[in-house]
């Protein structure tokens, strides 16, 4: 049964015949009223002391938990940006090397063309080499003929070889020349059948 401070001080007891000394026992409650004041008092102190204690350790845990979270965020966090910054490290790496891979094919590709297109101005230039060098040989050759001997040695009447030549031709393919001479070959022709038509009539 518990007491209080105050039940202690104020209790009583049955008066007996050579009891103890009233002074000394009211004396002796008041300082066991007193004491258990103290313990009281002291217990409140602990009672608070140990629930700002558990209030500190609840704050703690409190606090060590969302550390932990926070680590543990930190951490996935940590983990994802690694992650997305391999994921893009190898997607630029894939693009840089399909890259050179094109400018490598491109080069090739250039160098193959050019070379062809070498290799084709190349064959061309010797089928005209040929070709010039063989319509050179012919113009040689021909200027080489007999026939041209022949054709500037034989003698023929110039003039009548001439007249011949300037009645044949039309009057837009003859130079002044020609023309003149036409134009002679003609007037003579006209007095030849004048005179002749002349003397028909005597």
């Amino acid at each position: 049964m518990p007491f209080t401070p105050s039940e202690i001080k104020n209790k009583t007891f049955t008066q007996a015949k050579n009891g103890f000394e009233p002074t000394e026992v009211e004396s002796y409650l008041q300082q066991l009223s007193n004491e258990i004041e103290r313990l009281k008092e002291d217990k409140k102190q602990l009672e608070k002391v140990i629930e700002d204690k558990e209030t500190n350790i609840q704050s703690y845990k409190d606090v060590h938990q969302s550390v932990s979270d926070a680590l543990i965020q930190a951490k996935q966090a940590g983990e994802e940006t690694k992650a997305a910054a391999n994921k893009e490290a190898e997607a630029t790496i894939a693009k840089a090397k399909a890259e050179a891979d094109r400018i490598v094919n491109d080069g090739v590709e250039k160098a193959r063309r050019l070379s062809f297109q070498t290799e084709d101005m190349k064959r061309q230039s010797k089928i005209f080499r040929s070709r010039f060098r063989m319509l050179v040989e012919a113009q040689l050759d021909l200027l080489k003929n007999e026939d041209w001997d022949y054709l500037l040695n034989y003698d023929l009447d110039a003039e009548q070889v001439t007249e011949e030549n300037v009645n044949h031709l039309n009057d837009n393919e003859l130079t002044e020349e020609e023309k003149a001479l036409k134009a002679k070959a003609e007037a003579d022709n006209q007095s030849a059948d004048a005179t002749s038509e002349s003397t028909d009539k005597k």
